[in-house]
């Protein structure tokens, strides 16, 4: 029996490079701060979307009326966004996108939640980012079979979604082939300066 999908935008972070939070930002044209521009995306593909936040944190603009998960106390980094998850709902599969994605497109997440309808077991359901290679675990499906691997990692202190992804062999997927920087995140005010000349 397939999972539940539900979506989670993960938005409790501190921002500190940038100076402010970006979850409340408009990163480029369409004028939608990151947390409702994040949850557009997650909505038609999954059965409900939350946000995660840590403690004490206002929830960002474009987050009114959304059930909002605060972080777990077993992890530190978005890991602990991902366990609050879990915590809700063990028995499902988790679509999570980070705040700061602003160039995720509908097919990029359409294609991950069709891999992961065709292996339902898969815990993982990745890209690998095409600078390195590597995991890209904030844009990606955290299966039910995920959460035992996920606590047995938090448990002897790797609290790194990637890391994990990457010693767990997870089966990655090549990105859509447009546009090539889907998955660049944005973390610095020179970030956003680039991103609204290439808007424009």
């Amino acid at each position: 029996m397939m999972a539940t999908l539900c979506g989670m935008v993960l938005a409790g972070g501190k921002s500190s490079r940038m100076g402010r939070d970006k979850a409340s930002m408009v990163i480029g044209g369409d004028g939608l701060t990151q947390t409702r521009r994040a949850l557009a995306l997650l909505r038609p593909l999954c059965q409900s979307a939350y946000l995660s936040l840590r403690e004490g944190q206002a929830v960002p603009e474009g987050g009114a009326g959304v059930r909002v998960l605060f972080d777990s106390g077993d992890a530190e980094g978005p890991l602990c966004g991902i366990l609050a998850a879990f915590r809700e709902a063990p028995a499902a599969a988790w679509l999570v996108m980070a705040c700061d994605l602003p160039f995720v497109t509908p097919e990029v997440l359409a294609c991950l939640v069709e891999c992961h309808r065709e292996q339902p077991r898969q815990p993982f359901v990745a890209y690998a980012n095409p600078l390195d290679g590597l995991p890209e675990p904030l844009c990606a499906i955290y299966g039910p079979a995920s959460l035992p691997i996920l606590q047995s990692h938090a448990a002897r202190g790797n609290f790194s979604p990637r890391r994990i992804m990457t010693e767990e062999k997870t089966l990655l997927l090549d990105l859509p082939p447009r546009p090539v920087a889907s998955l660049t995140n944005i973390n610095t005010p020179e970030d956003i300066a680039a991103t609204n000349r290439a808007c424009r």
